[in-house]
């Protein structure tokens, strides 16, 4: 009897786990009066009736638990696209100080970090559209890297002048909204395809002290 108790708890353990994970009370209670019928009454008979062995609950179990489990519907991720720089471009735009680290001539610094490894392969990220980015996605006019950063340099300037910006601190960081009174990009993304890729003014320039973080264009 004792040996029975023991089969009975080994075979329902794995339902139990399973019921819990994917049936609510009801169904769990179901699931238990199940495994108590078949490992209580109807594997003992059939084996002893017909001299067949059928497998344990804990084998099906097993058996289940190596199949492969589906995996989830792939989540959309607001991926820019990665857009490789050559250093060669930049000489005479940007002074490397350091191992990926660049000063420019307004005084902002290029270091690493973000996604692409360098804050400079991000920024460049942002001089060719991703149709496929969910939601906007700001581009530059110019795909020359010499000329974006020259740009971003005016933008800084401006703002720290405090002409044609709004400003705002968030934590160590400040967001600059800086007016460059002409088109200097467009919104791409999902969202600016849909509109028709409308023109951009602005330059959004978020820094952290004089390392830049991140620049693109925007649309109020």
């Amino acid at each position: 009897m004792a040996r029975d108790s023991q089969h009975l708890a080994r075979t329902a353990a794995p339902l139990v786990r399973l019921a819990q994970k994917k049936l609510g009370v009801v169904g769990l209670l179901g699931v238990l009066a199940a495994a108590f019928l078949y490992a209580a009454v109807i594997q003992p008979w059939v084996e002893k009736r017909f001299g067949v062995a059928l497998p344990t609950l804990v084998e099906v179990d097993d058996s289940a638990a190596t199949k492969p489990v589906p995996s989830e519907a792939p989540r959309i991720e607001n991926r820019e696209p990665r857009a490789p720089v050559d250093n060669s471009e930049l000489s005479g735009v940007l002074t490397e100080v350091g191992r990926d680290t660049y000063l420019s001539p307004a005084g902002l610094r290029y270091t690493r970090g973000s996604e692409h490894g360098t804050r400079l392969a991000h920024v460049m990220s942002h001089t060719r559209d991703d149709p496929d980015r969910v939601g906007q996605h700001g581009v530059f006019d110019s795909g020359d890297p010499a000329t974006v950063l020259r740009l971003i340099d005016e933008a800084y300037e401006k703002a720290l002048a405090g002409e044609e910006v709004t400003s705002e601190r968030e934590g160590d960081q400040v967001v600059y909204d800086i007016d460059m009174r002409r088109r200097i990009g467009y919104v791409g993304g999902q969202s600016g395809n849909r509109r028709g890729k409308p023109a951009a003014r602005q330059i959004r320039l978020v820094v952290q002290g004089d390392r830049l973080i991140t620049a693109f264009p925007r649309r109020p």
